[in-house]
């Protein structure tokens, strides 16, 4: 997994689970992204425009199974990372991973069935905004993690938990994990940045030489 150029974004989601209907203003227009890849799409709708140090993004999607095989994608809380080189946010829909002693729950989508989720992300973008010249982030896109090996990871597919502790589990199928992992990337949809801009004084460079001070009686 590449983390090189990336900062960690803290993404706190209102709900427990990313497949929990969360009340979306509908009153704007959403904007829509799309993402396909051997056989698996994923359509979503964006309703944001705008990107802060703190930025609720509300979503919808619909994740699709045109394959001939069920995949599965784990039912979390989303993750995002910012890349400083193409300024854009992603936000991770299942996981690339598996945790150390907790499994997720797996949902299911079966061939040729069609499922819909809604979440609103808080998203925390820790990146030290610099002067007013430097560039800002200006795009979100959406990346849905899922797998296709239904007999490796049945115990966790539809579980009644949301997630499981079994670290020895977790540390059975953490390399399968990896291994099936297969992502589904959607087109990068613009955003403006509102987080303002650092002032020269914000950036903590010391000054040269310290304030002269004149003898008592003299300026």
């Amino acid at each position: 997994m590449k983390r090189t150029g990336l900062l960690l974004l803290l993404v706190v989601v209102s709900a427990a689970c990313a497949t929990t209907s969360q009340p979306i203003n509908q009153s704007k227009e959403p904007r829509r992204a799309v993402g396909t890849e051997n056989g698996v799409r994923i359509d979503v709708e964006v309703y944001s425009e705008s990107l802060m140090p703190n930025s609720s993004i509300p979503i919808k999607y619909d994740i699709t199974n045109h394959r001939n095989v069920t995949i599965l994608v784990a039912d979390l809380i989303p993750q995002g990372t910012y890349d400083s080189d193409s300024l854009t946010v992603t936000v991770n829909l299942g996981t690339e991973i598996p945790g150390e002693n907790f499994l997720p729950r797996l949902i299911a989508i079966r061939p040729e069935e069609r499922k819909s989720f809604s979440t609103s992300a808080h998203v925390a973008i820790v990146a030290n905004p610099g002067t007013p010249w430097t560039p800002r982030p200006n795009g979100v896109r959406i990346r849905l993690n899922f797998l296709d090996d239904t007999a490796t990871f049945s115990k966790l597919i539809e579980i009644p938990e949301k997630a499981i502790y079994d670290p020895k589990m977790a540390s059975d199928l953490f390399q399968k994990w990896v291994e099936n992992n297969e992502t589904v990337v959607t087109n990068i949809l613009p955003m403006r940045w509102q987080g303002g801009s650092a002032s020269i004084s914000d950036q903590g460079t010391p000054s040269l030489a310290p304030p002269r001070r004149g003898r008592p009686g003299k300026p």
